[in-house]
């Protein structure tokens, strides 16, 4: 018994009315007058139907404004990723330019270290040429 006694306090707020008095063009009198339903009941429909309209336009707001502050930052992390691609590039031409080098540098150090190898061959055939040749009274 007290759960119908509830249900009809919660009935009696929602039905709850207050009077309204506006003023509308004879355009619209005249079209509310064609209407087959109470006067108040159209008006409290549109009413409805028209903050429904204006709630739903204030999210949208809402959610424009994040999409614009979301659209920003994807362009952030395009030209950010554009960014870190370019770095890449230059760090791979930079290691291409370092092994190049490596290859050069080893080989010049081949190449000194053939000389080096030469002139102490050319050093000791000198050493020995020296000391094989006699001069001409120790020649007996």
């Amino acid at each position: 018994m007290a759960s119908n006694i509830e249900n009809a306090e919660t009935d009696d707020k929602r039905t709850e009315t207050k009077q309204l008095n506006v003023r509308i063009s004879l355009e619209l009198h005249e079209k509310l007058d064609a209407v087959n339903e109470p006067k108040g009941m159209v008006v409290a429909r549109a009413l409805e139907e028209y903050f429904a309209k204006a709630e739903k336009e204030k999210e949208s707001e809402a959610t424009g404004l994040s999409q614009e502050y979301v659209n920003a930052l994807l362009k952030q992390l395009e030209t950010k990723d554009k960014q870190i691609q370019a770095l890449t590039n230059q760090l791979n031409t930079k290691d291409e330019q370092i092994t190049e080098r490596d290859n050069t540098t080893k080989m010049h150090i081949a190449q000194v270290q053939t000389l080096i190898n030469q002139l102490e061959k050319k050093q000791l055939e000198l050493e020995n040429e020296k000391t094989e040749k006699k001069k001409w009274y120790q020649f007996w």
